[in-house]
């Protein structure tokens, strides 16, 4: 033992560690505790430099022996122990610490360190990381990283917690929301120890700061960052400067902060100092009240995320008390036996128990450990966490530990990357064999050297040292935050990343920016328009005021030569005009905005009944934009599909099948079709437990009723009749016909989807109570295995593979066990009616799935022991495999000639149309069709015909089919050989089944059919080999598979030795489920003039299935496949090729597919990047299949930069989405499977991706057509009212008199003008919901700013301007002149106010407002009967201090008695509003847009109810859905009725106190009748009788299918007009119906003229 040198200084005790001597010692009783110091004596005898008096301090845990399961020698143990305790020499006999030297200005001192994981700390994390043994040691001294990290921090004092210079930097970077730490690229060092106490002592360096109680980010000496996350917009420090800076990015609040500074002003104000600043200030309080109050609502969501909790190893160590030797040596003798401590019995019987797993919760307490419930926000850098079987990950966690059948634990990622497949994670062997243990956890020391904090999700680097060694980790060893684990047990894993530093967070936007309408910089344009008028005015003013001063000064006696200064007078005059600009525009339009949030919060068409979800809006800020997307960025796991993968057909012995069980079952779980009103009704989710499609089956099977047709449909292809045959038609056929070849075939084909999967059945076991027998006990025991068969269920990592052996199940190869390679599957060779037949195959091997074999096979024995191979693949690799792989290319490539040759005429057909709209443009006749700017040809599809273009095409693909089939049927006589026992049955006899080439040619035929439908599909093969060829092959694989280099490589290539001389079986096709009614949304989205991008983490070949299967892309598409693998001058001759037959037209509908890897190159080379961008603009469609979170959000922000006047929105409903949905100028998130992350995150959040078309082409087209109007109408209002005072001023010499009486003035925006404006902003609907769903070209008004630009504006402000010069004259000549009774100012003002009130209401609310209801009519009359009751009420209040210039007291006595003034009132409103009818009616004849082309076709009933046809699937909730009476209604009517007498109304819950009052539990008397409103016993819950519906007298009216009642008019004026313009045909471009409506009217025309 080596002794202290010569002069040192006096010990030092380490750090946290009591002196000896101490009274610290209590006594625990307990087994527990006596094993505790048992081993803490073993550990202080063992260790070799304890000597007396260090054996009496502290026993550390750390320095532990290992102990072993039992078996192991104790001289291992012995060993063992001995070595991880000589491993540390510290010179002297106490342990010393780090001390400061003062002397030394800070040095530290530091002591000789021999720690074999300690040293591993100086080699930090580098590129070249491997599992290479470091050998040498280092005595220097601590790492030199944590070193000079410690020494800063001791330097700064507190433990090393900062300076105040470090906490005011990190508070100013916390308010910036920057990141402070730099890193120098070697990565973070974090210790592997239960107890983070000990890890400074265990490792010698200091990694725990004690007053944190965390570890220390070496980075900025401070704790890492908590695992806290924000997704919300704004903290604390951060909300005043950024509200500020949003609400003074509106330029009018600019302005008026200016004009108030100006009020402030002595002598230059003439209304008052504080009549600007005051409202100013309340008004941007109430806007940052709002978009606080929007923002607390995603802190909210934040605070429940962060709430959730997770499971944390912790060590209760602290309990313990530090024991001297005498209490250590008395423990041991009461608690160990006569054989002595180097008994093993001891150790495996008292020590470890049975199951030393760290499951075992009774071990765990033997070490003092246990598994404690802390918060996600609570867990640290470090944490050791225990996650198990489908909990979240709450942080990223590096494995060390898995309890699972096999040491791999599935991790399902839909979240980060949108990929459905389970991911294989598995720990580290070297750090599992001894975690797995909870006593060898518990002693468990290691250092993990971890990459720094980044945002690839692909890849991640680091390593471990242990026992002296480094081991590499890879992507394969670490879980990310925002993964679920799957079909595993257990987990432990070391949290290496938290909080704003996962992954997943990583990849989100920091700071996310403020979003601000498109619309408010058009505001701000017309607000700086505004203010040149007012400057213009002011300037106009100021002048003639000058001039008439000068000329007539003189004349102006009483003014005593007194003149205000020329600064005064000009600024006097801006204060003046300056109410141009309304002050209240911003607040009043956030008023208007939260009512239009509130209609969107309530919309009952977007209310998913199945979830109970209703559409929700986090801010009201950017509500007008949801009415100008222009591109729409979508996720596309979880948003367009559900992920669930369904067995949908597959082709066998050249015919093909549908297997349409689901539906069937579906069908028989819904109750049925009642009656005539129910046929409309809205179908509700299913009550009680629905059937199964093994049942579906089996009933089926048994009672002979296979379905004739199918409802199904394929969402690429819904026009196309489904002309295929059941699958339960082939398995009736092999049932019944069991020896044929096509059955054998058939059955061989069946059994290699049952075998060739990963998939692990489990056995849901029900409880039977024997005491419930009856008498039909046979009968149930016979279904008693038949309900056992439909409780297994399967784990797979795959949903492909789950539904493949889902769909063997139904078609009776059931897969019942899988144990020990022995997997038994249950048949039925005599029918499900007859006895089962279990066989049992063991499983040999199994060639693994990867991305680039695109194959998996498996080497299978058989009840008879032969050994057959079955491989599964893509088609295009099985067919490289297979016996006759020649003829199968040849057959390959003849179909893909021939799919070609139908897909380029289908593209020249829509050349072709597209080129005669441009060459040939309709013409108009006279007619108003020829304004508009829809293509009217898409009515055609409204009443569910198709256009002529689809017809077209669908005649084209007909063709090529029907070509084909006779082609076949002449080449293989097909219809001679047909054994099918029914017409639309075809299969075919042993003649064709022999034929090869009939086989091939039939299944890839089959395969392109599934491929245009949408359809994933695979292909089954296999062969017989021998036991000899399979054990030579066998010794190679194992040999491969156990190799160190190039493992992967020699597995592939091993595989494929034994993956060649195939035989067909057969083709699956698998349906990636899309939500309901996506493909329709799409198709109308498209219509509407939005393009779409899918923007997804999954494979290539899935992303372009979903592109075929929601019809983003179409069978005539030209898809262009960008990758960087053909390199990059290739790739960007591709883009340019591309781009060149676009603008040459040469292109019917173009698609461009690229990954991200391919994305990250263009990148980073802006010219490429800028013609990428380009193309992508131009194209009908782009996909990025691979890409990354941050990669979603630069392609965002690129559109976005690339034009900034376009809207985008992104939607998606996973954590890896959130970036994309913050860069957006909208985020949409949906309520999906994939967690609420995005929709917390989101502006808005809807449960399905159908209802965007009800958010954005209602919604949001109304809410961007209110904001328009409004705007509009009150600058319309404030250029009309105050340009009279202007005009006015004429006859006052300038002087800056007012017209109007000074309260009446102030009043006027408050009192008179502002219902109306509300009004219009909040209620206005310029076209009914079912038309803008039926033609959703109407959307463009909004994407293309019809509703508010400059045209628009100009013609508003020129209308007020005309109207305001013609008001001011008429009413100063036809009162001003011929006045009887009162010439003074005040009757010719209040009559022009009076006038302007009324035409400014009759405007907005009658003449601009299309859907005049009765808040219009009250609106009106409050505004314009107020300012009536307003004179009388001034008249009264100004007597008692009468004003000499507009005698108020008395002057309504006098000019309102006088009907003159009323007739002039009279004759300016009418002047007014006739003005304005004959504008807008020339406008309409002349120049009429699309509104109201459609609001005159909204007035014919035939085409509204053809509109509300086409709308019902969007809209029928909000229609048939019961509705309640207004509350507000109810209480007025019961007020009113409480006060004058009668019956209250009665409400729902007095009616109605239990739902089960009508069942027989609340009759009276037991065995009566059954009431009338009794539901049936064991009925679907649901009981229609004919009385429970009133069929009204229809004479003359006619039901919508709204529910509207409309009655039939005759022909007026206006309904012939839009007759005319509704039916009118002048091209072969017309409305099926309306042309056929046209046909019978000139045939009864004829037919009347050959009558006469």
């Amino acid at each position: 033992m080596s002794q202290p040198p010569p002069g040192s200084s006096q010990d030092v005790s380490p750090p946290n560690q009591p002196n000896v001597g101490t009274a610290q010692g209590r006594r625990k009783r307990g087994l527990s505790l006596r094993s505790q110091l048992l081993n803490k004596s073993l550990a202080s005898v063992m260790n070799p430099f304890s000597d007396q008096k260090g054996r009496s301090g502290q026993i550390e845990m750390a320095n532990l022996p290992e102990i072993n399961e039992p078996g192991q020698s104790t001289a291992a143990q012995t060993e063992l122990g001995a070595g991880l305790n000589s491993s540390i020499q510290y010179n002297g006999s106490r342990s010393p610490s780090p001390y400061i030297d003062d002397q030394k200005n800070g040095h530290v001192s530091t002591y000789t360190l021999e720690l074999p994981d300690a040293t591993r700390s100086t080699t930090r994390l580098t590129v070249g990381s491997n599992m290479s043994n470091m050998s040498g040691h280092t005595n220097e001294g601590l790492p030199r990283g944590r070193a000079s990290a410690w020494s800063r921090r001791v330097a700064a004092g507190a433990d090393g917690d900062g300076s105040f210079s470090l906490k005011i930097l990190g508070f100013v970077a916390k308010v910036l929301g920057r990141d402070t730490a730099v890193s120098d690229g070697s990565g973070r060092q974090i210790p592997l120890c239960v107890n983070k106490h000990k890890a400074n002592a265990t490792f010698g360096a200091q990694f725990y700061s004690e007053s944190a109680d965390a570890y220390i980010d070496e980075r900025h000496s401070q704790p890492y960052c908590d695992n806290s996350i924000t997704s919300s917009k704004y903290t604390v420090y951060t909300f005043l400067p950024k509200q500020l800076r949003a609400q003074f990015s509106k330029l009018a609040n600019c302005y008026f902060m200016v004009v108030a500074i100006m009020q402030l002003i002595p002598s230059w104000s003439t209304t008052g100092k504080f009549t600007t600043i005051v409202p100013l200030l309340i008004f941007i309080s109430i806007s940052m009240f709002r978009e606080g109050f929007d923002d607390w609502k995603r802190h909210g969501h934040d605070k429940e995320e962060n709430n959730k909790t997770t499971h944390v190893i912790r060590d209760e160590e602290s309990e313990l008390s530090m024991y001297d030797a005498h209490s250590v040596s008395t423990i041991i003798t009461e608690t160990m036996s006569v054989g002595g401590i180097g008994d093993e019995e001891l150790f495996s019987s008292s020590l470890l128990g049975s199951n030393n797993n760290f499951l075992n919760k009774a071990v765990m307490a033997q070490y003092n450990m246990r598994a404690q419930l802390e918060k996600w926000k609570d867990v640290k850098v470090g944490d050791i966490l225990k996650i198990d079987n489908d909990e979240w990950i709450p942080a990223d966690i590096v494995l060390i530990a898995v309890d699972n059948a096999g040491p791999e634990a599935f991790v399902e990622t839909m979240a980060l990357d949108g990929e459905t497949n389970l991911k294989l994670k598995s720990p580290h062997p070297e750090v599992s064999k001894l975690a797995t243990k909870a006593a060898n956890l518990k002693n468990l020391a290691s250092l993990f050297t971890i990459e720094d904090p980044n945002n690839d999700l692909y890849n991640f680097k680091g390593q471990f040292s242990l026992n002296g060694r480094d081991y590499a980790l890879t992507n394969d060893n670490i879980v990310y935050r925002g993964s679920t684990l799957r079909n595993t047990n257990s987990v432990l894993g070391l949290v290496v990343f938290t909080g704003e530093e996962t992954k997943i967070r990583m990849n989100n936007v920091k700071n996310p920016r403020t979003k601000a309408p498109k619309l408010q910089k058009n505001i701000n344009y017309i607000v700086m328009f505004m203010v040149v008028v007012v400057v213009t005015l002011a300037a106009f003013s100021f002048m003639a005021q000058r001039l008439f001063y000068n000329k007539e000064h003189t004349k102006m006696w009483y003014l005593y030569n007194a003149d205000a200064t020329l600064a005064a007078t000009f600024m006097g005059y801006i204060i003046m005009y300056n109410t141009l600009i309304p002050l209240s525009l911003y607040v009043t339009m956030e008023l208007i905005k939260v009512m239009q949030l509130l209609f969107l919060q309530y919309d009952i068409d977007m209310y998913h009944v199945e979830t109970n979800t209703p559409a929700d809006a986090k801010t009201a800020t950017i509500l007008e934009e949801l009415g100008q997307v222009s591109y729409i960025f979508s996720d596309k796991t979880g948003t367009l599909t559900e992920n669930k993968m369904v067995f949908r057909k597959f082709s066998v012995c050249g015919s093909n099948w549908l297997h349409d069980i689901d539906l069937i079952a579906e069908d028989k779980s819904r109750p049925k079709e009642l009656s005539r009103p129910s046929a409309t009704l809205v179908k509700s989710p299913v009550l009680g437990s629905s059937a199964s499609t093994y049942s579906v089956v089996r009933a089926s099977m048994e009672l002979g009723s296979v379905p004739q047709s199918s409802k199904w449909k394929a969402s690429a292809q819904p026009q196309k009749a489904q002309d295929v045959a059941s699958s339960l038609y082939i398995l009736r056929h092999i049932q019944t016909h069991p020896n044929t070849l096509f059955s054998k075939k058939v059955t061989m084909f069946l059994l290699s989807i049952a075998l060739c999967h990963t998939c692990q059945p489990r056995n849901e076991h029900t409880n039977i109570n024997l005491s419930s027998y009856t008498l039909n006990e046979f009968e149930e025991e016979i279904n008693l295995e038949e309900d056992h068969d439909s409780k297994i269920t399967y784990q797979a990592a795959s949903p492909d593979e789950l539904a493949l052996v889902q769909a063997a199940k139904d078609l009776g190869f059931i897969v019942t066990d899988k144990e020990n390679n022995q997997m038994k599957i249950k048949t039925f060779p005599d029918g499900f009616g007859g006895a089962s037949k279990t066989d049992t195959y063991q499983i040999l091997d199994v060639i693994e799935f990867t991305s680039n074999r695109k194959r998996m096979s498996i080497v299978v024995k058989f009840p008879d022991s032969r050994i057959a191979v079955f491989c599964k693949g893509a088609d295009n690799v099985i067919l490289e495999h297979l016996k006759n792989s020649a003829m199968a290319k040849q057959k390959a490539k003849e179909i893909a000639l021939n799919s070609r040759d139908r897909k380029v005429q289908e593209a020249e057909i829509v050349l072709q149309a597209r080129y005669s709209e441009d060459v040939n443009p309709r013409p108009s006749l006279g007619t108003l069709r020829s304004h508009t700017s829809i293509d009217l040809s898409h009515i055609n599809a409204i009443d569910g015909s198709a256009t002529r273009e689809d017809q077209d095409l669908a005649d084209v693909a007909a063709k090529a089919k029907k070509s084909l089939q006779i082609t076949q049927a002449k080449r293989y006589s097909i219809d001679e050989n047909n054994d099918g026992e029914e017409d639309h049955v075809f299969v075919p006899n042993d003649k064709l089944l022999v034929n090869e080439e009939f086989l091939l040619e039939k299944t890839l035929e089959h395969i392109e059919e599934f491929s245009t439908e949408g359809l994933r599909t695979l292909l089954y093969s296999h062969k017989w080999i021998t036991s000899d060829e399979y054990e030579q092959w066998a010794q190679d694989y194992n040999e491969a598979k156990i190799s160190l280099q190039d493992r992967a490589q020699k597995i592939e290539d091993v595989g494929a030795r034994l993956e060649n001389d195939f035989n067909l079986l057969g083709a699956t096709a698998i349906e990636d489920k899309l939500q309901e009614g996506v493909s329709q949304a799409i198709e109308k989205l498209r219509r509407a003039g939005i393009k779409l991008w899918m923007l997804t983490g999954d494979k290539r070949e899935t992303a372009i299935n979903i592109g075929y299967s929601c019809r983003l892309i179409k069978d005539y598409s030209t898809v262009v496949i960008l990758s960087i693998d053909e390199g990059q001058e290739t790739m960007v001759r591709k883009i340019n090729k591309t781009s060149e037959d676009l603008k040459a037209g040469r292109l019917a509908h173009t698609v461009v597919v690229i990954d991200g890897a391919t994305l990250s190159v263009i990148e980073n080379d802006p010219l490429l990047l800028t013609i990428f961008i380009e193309l992508c603009v131009h194209v009908d469609l782009t996909i990025c299949c691979r890409a990354s979170p941050a990669q979603k959000a630069r392609m965002v922000n690129c559109i976005r930069e690339y034009n900034p006047r376009e809207v985008t929105l992104a939607i998606g409903d996973g954590a890896n989405d959130i970036a994309m949905i913050q860069s957006a100028d909208i985020g949409v998130g949906i309520t999906g499977k994939e967690g609420f992350q995005a929709a917390r995150s989101a502006d808005y959040s809807i449960a399905q991706f159908r209802f965007l078309l009800k958010l954005l082409l209602v919604n949001g087209r109304y809410n961007y057509v209110r904001t328009s109007k409004f705007v509009l109408c009150t600058f319309y209002k404030e250029l009309l009212f105050y340009l009279t005072q202007c005009i006015y001023q004429r006859y006052t010499l300038f002087s800056g008199s007012s017209l109007y009486e000074s309260w009446s003035l102030s009043m006027f925006n408050t009192l008179f003008t502002s219902l109306c404006v509300i009004c219009i902003g909040m209620f206005e609907k310029d076209l009914h919901p079912a038309t803008l769903i039926a033609v959703p070209e109407l959307y463009a008004t909004g994407r293309l700013y019809k509703a508010f630009n400059l045209k628009v504006f100009v013609y508003w402000m020129v209308l007020a301007a005309m109207q305001s010069v013609g008001v001011s004259f008429v009413a100063f000549f036809a009162w001003g002149f011929t006045a009887l009774k009162d010439n003074t100012t005040l009757p010719l003002g209040t009559a022009v106010f009076w006038a302007l009130v009324t035409v400014i209401n009759a405007k907005s609310l009658f003449l601009e407002m299309s859907n005049v209801q009765w808040l219009a009519f009250a609106a009106f009359f409050i505004s314009v009967l107020g300012y009536g009751l307003w004179n009388v009420l001034i008249m009264f209040l100004s007597r008692p201090k009468e004003r000499a210039i507009f005698y108020v007291g008395w002057g309504l006595t006098e000019f309102g008695s006088d009907y003159t003034w009323w007739a002039t009132v009279f004759v300016l409103v009418t002047v007014l509003i006739v003005f304005d009818l004959m504008v807008k009616g020339g406008k309409m004849v002349f120049f009429p847009n699309d509104t109201e082309i459609f609001q005159l076709y909204e007035r014919d009933r035939v085409m509204r109810r053809i509109f509300e046809q086409n709308a019902l699937y969007e809209l029928q909730q909000g229609w048939f859905f019961s509705r309640d009476k207004s509350t507000t209604c109810s209480f007025f009517i019961n007020q009113f009725r409480k006060i004058f007498g009668g019956e209250k109304t009665a409400q729902l819950s007095e009616a109605i106190q239990d739902e089960n009052l009508g069942s027989a539990l609340y009759r009276k008397r037991a065995g009566t009748n059954i009431l009338p409103t009794e539901l049936p016993p064991s009925g679907d819950g649901f009981a229609i009788k004919d009385g429970d519906f009133e069929f009204p007298q229809m004479d003359g009216y006619e039901i919508l299918p709204s529910g509207k009642k409309v009655k039939i008019k005759s022909d007026g004026i206006i309904n012939k007009l839009g007759k005319r313009i509704g039916r009118r045909e002048v091209d072969d471009d017309v409305d099926a119906i309306l042309e056929q409506r046209m046909k019978d009217m000139d045939e009864e025309q004829n037919n009347d003229g050959v009558a006469r």
